[in-house]
């Protein structure tokens, strides 16, 4: 016992986080859940680093952390089994100095000079310090942060060095497919803050920084994408396409594009498929727009400074910020207006006649009740402006040129409520009611939607769904389950989620017919998607992405 102690404490005083990837071989680490991914069992929510909700929360739960989120957000069901990630020693058992309430558990690997934090924890583990565990071995039962089971169930994991004074990145320990992992799960996309001085910078799930605790903070960025909380705008509706299926005569090309090491979150014209956009720059100046004519393959063009404007979904007009104030900017002729919209950013309607804005009194924290947010539509000008919805939190989008699509959390069990708003006549009607609704997804056109359930305790009921935005209609459980992105206005490409590799397929898969066709196949062509950063071209005909292997952009087009 004497000499555990003493190497221990060695490990303490020696220990030195610089070296740990260059002293430790591979990655010695295993999945804190035993039982493999999927949407019964677990999904990874929220990864370490740089993320859009640390940077959206960073002086309110993470200034100690310098504004990163030091750890990884597991979803899972309440009271799902733990298991040591290595074998280890009990440190400490509910030592809520290291947060993560209501309990938590902090074990000791002194073979690998590392310790590990489970938080958020069901209960207080059956263990006690100096007790030995071995890798694998159950040592806890998942809970909720905010005690209920039913608002963010959710382990939160942490690795850190062994004096405890810096969290590392658990995927550079932990022997996982993150990138499969990170294409679909209750976080949703973008993962990471793009600084807008540094646009390459930790955008990557394995490409984030140490974190010393009580250093200064590190992603108070002047400038990013996306908008904080608060300054986003509710999502444009693809406009409507519907190229000819997808046949068994159809063939595709896959080619690499761009330059090396870019770019991060490119996106697609909103109805010219050749025109291709993406943001790069050196570290320290402002970053760029770049615009790619892919259907030449001529080089790209500086067009302006990042980041991404918000625009129409047709892209002609602009939604700009001056001086606190909102001004509608039509590319056409530069005519600009000023816009009344109560300090919220408006979404703009398919034909460019309305806007869409929401007013909340303020932003509640995850897990905290939900204010009254009220929505307002007016004309393009920002005239006859009327509140045509007040409810206790949720969204709207514009399904088309006059329906909205409103989401309403309600009070028991994580249970959403869509429903269709007609602001032609203020007429609605509801589609359903789910519980633990995830991903919501608007088609081209306005006509279906997809989203996918978790949780629930018949498994059956997992999966992914689709409906059609009219009264009367029903939900349809698909029977696949995977990351997606619509091709057209009745089909999609889908990557299936395989929870123990990284290798991805592609599919294509029309909603209506049912008809499947694989485009890539893992065993023969590698296809890896990192941080699911992957777009669809407004004709549904090509497919950019970021490829994990090399980094760097990779088009998929459909052959004449």
């Amino acid at each position: 016992m004497l000499l555990r102690v003493l190497v221990l404490a060695y490990l303490l005083l020696s220990f030195d986080t610089r070296v740990i990837s260059q002293t430790i071989p591979d990655k010695p680490m295993q999945m804190p859940v035993a039982t493999p991914a999927g949407p019964s069992t677990w999904l990874l929510g929220q990864p370490y680093g740089n993320t859009t909700g640390a940077f959206n929360n960073s002086q309110r739960w993470y200034s100690a952390g310098q504004g990163l989120h030091f750890g990884i957000d597991i979803s899972m069901p309440c009271g799902t089994p733990l298991v040591a990630v290595a074998d280890g020693e009990v440190a400490f058992v509910d030592d809520l100095s290291f947060g993560s309430a209501p309990h938590n558990l902090l074990l000791r690997h002194p073979a690998l000079g590392l310790t590990t934090l489970y938080g958020h924890l069901l209960e207080t583990p059956r263990l006690v310090p100096g007790q030995f565990v071995q890798k694998g071995q159950v040592v806890a039962l998942s809970g909720d942060p905010d005690v209920t089971c039913h608002s963010r169930p959710h382990l939160h994991l942490e690795i850190r060095s062994a004096d405890f004074r810096t969290a590392l990145n658990p995927v550079d320990y932990i022997d996982a497919p993150w990138h499969m992992l990170t294409t679909i799960g209750s976080f949703g996309f973008p993962l990471f803050e793009q600084d807008m001085y540094n646009p390459r910078q930790w955008m990557r799930v394995d490409n984030q920084p140490n974190v010393v605790f009580g250093g200064r903070i590190l992603n108070q960025y002047i400038s990013a994408w996306p908008p904080a909380r608060g300054d986003d705008v509710p999502p444009n509706p693809p406009l409507w396409r519907e190229p000819a299926p997808i046949t068994g005569d159809t063939s595709f090309t896959l080619r690499k594009f761009g330059f090396d090491g870019c770019c991060y979150y490119p996106w697609w014209h909103p109805s010219d498929p050749n025109r291709l956009y993406a943001i790069d720059g050196q570290p320290g100046a402002a970053a760029s727009i770049f615009e790619w004519n892919v259907s030449d393959g001529s080089s790209s063009n500086l067009i302006g400074p990042g980041p991404r404007p918000l625009t129409s979904p047709d892209g002609t007009h602009e939604i700009r910020l001056r001086n606190e104030q909102v001004f509608i900017h039509r590319l056409s002729d530069g005519a600009e207006w000023n816009v009344q919209t109560q300090g919220a950013i408006p979404a703009i309607s398919a034909d460019n006649s309305q806007l869409l804005w929401e007013v909340r009194s303020n932003t509640p924290a995850p897990g905290q009740p939900e204010t009254v947010t009220e929505f307002w539509v007016s004309d393009l000008l920002g005239q006859n402006a009327r509140r045509v919805l007040a409810q206790p939190g949720g969204s709207a989008r514009w399904l088309d040129a006059h329906r909205l699509l409103v989401s309403s959390p309600l009070p028991t069990d994580r249970q959403t409520m869509l429903s269709v708003f007609d602001t032609r006549d203020d007429s609605s009607y509801t589609l359903g009611i789910w519980p633990w609704l995830r991903g919501l997804d608007v088609g081209p056109g306005g006509e279906r939607l997809m989203f996918y359930l978790t949780r629930n305790q018949d498994p059956a009921l997992n999966g992914i769904y689709t409906i059609e935005t009219q009264p009367g209609a029903a939900a349809r459980k698909l029977d696949w389950f995977g990351a997606w992105r619509w091709r057209d206005s009745h089909s999609v490409y889908y990557i299936p989620f395989e929870p123990t590799t990284d290798r991805q397929s592609l599919v294509y898969y029309h909603l209506t017919t049912g008809d499947s066709r694989l485009l890539i196949d893992s065993g023969s062509t590698t296809f890896i998607v990192t941080g699911a950063d992957w777009a669809v071209s407004a004709d549904g005909k090509r497919l950019i992405y970021l490829s994990a292997p090399d980094n760097t952009l990779w088009l998929l087009e459909q052959n004449p």
